[in-house]
């Protein structure tokens, strides 16, 4: 058999003349096994780079929250980008935005309220006072704008005519004083002023001009700040219809004018 030598006494030690090597390692069921060496992140090239890289670690650990949530939630820009431009809102949203302040609401009212008592006042009072909506100089007249009373002599004239050529032809006749309604129903060959009234409707051909006689300027005779004044038939010039004879006119109390004779014949218009 061949010698069996013993190993010598501190054959197997280490090498005291070599530093040992010093090795992490951790004990797993009794083993020893070394422990691995955390990787160090690679570090950016620059600043830029850098903080690139920190907010690409923020974005992600915001996502990781997000699904862990459960949703997609909305994703913040990221830093330094810029919001996106809001489109503009259309006029009428902007003008029904106003509608939220009490003294535009107030205005809008009262411009309502204003149109309404303009409308109503024009609707009521507008024909009843028909007279004044014709001028001295002429115009058109409206239809049956026959006065109450006449604050002119020329208006009161110009108002028998626009009465005439009327669907009413007899509120001429309103016009006249009971004498002057006499006086105009003989000179027309008519028992009374209806009947002369409707038989100078029936001769009219064009009611819109018939409405609007043109006066001369020397048509009044007389002195205009007298109790009596006459409108001479022969200073109007009246187409549509035919020409009616001279008024005279008399002041009342309450400064109107009523018509009181009536005539084709007068010293003042030669025949």
């Amino acid at each position: 058999m061949a010698d069996q030598h013993e190993p010598e006494p501190g054959s197997n030690l280490p090498d005291k003349s070599r530093p040992a090597d010093i090795v992490d390692a951790e004990v797993v069921d009794g083993d020893l096994v070394a422990a691995p060496t955390p990787a160090k992140p690679a570090q950016p090239a620059d600043d830029a780079e850098f903080r690139e890289f920190q907010e690409f670690q923020r974005f992600k650990q915001f996502r990781e929250w997000q699904q862990a949530q459960g949703g997609d939630l909305a994703v913040p820009p990221p830093t330094g980008a810029q919001p996106a431009e809001q489109p503009k809102k259309p006029w009428w949203k902007t003008a029904l935005g106003l509608l939220r302040y009490k003294f535009v609401r107030r205005l809008i009212y009262l411009l309502v309220l204003l149109l309404l008592l303009n409308y109503a006042y024009d609707y009521y009072f507008g024909s009843s006072s028909g007279g004044g909506n014709v001028t001295e100089g002429g115009g058109s007249a409206l239809e049956d704008a026959i006065p109450v009373v006449a604050t002119s002599p020329k208006q009161a004239v110009r108002s028998v005519y626009n009465g005439l050529r009327s669907d009413s032809p007899e509120t001429a006749c309103t016009l006249f004083s009971a004498e002057g309604q006499h006086q105009f129903a003989r000179e027309h060959s008519a028992p009374n002023c209806t009947a002369a009234a409707q038989q100078v409707n029936s001769q009219i051909t064009d009611p819109g001009a018939y409405a609007n006689p043109k006066f001369g300027q020397d048509v009044i005779y007389g002195d205009p700040s007298a109790a009596e004044v006459l409108v001479l038939h022969c200073r109007v010039q009246v187409t549509g219809g035919p020409l009616l004879g001279t008024f005279k006119l008399s002041r009342q109390t309450d400064g109107s004018w009523e018509i009181s004779a009536y005539s084709f014949q007068t010293s003042a218009c030669p025949n």
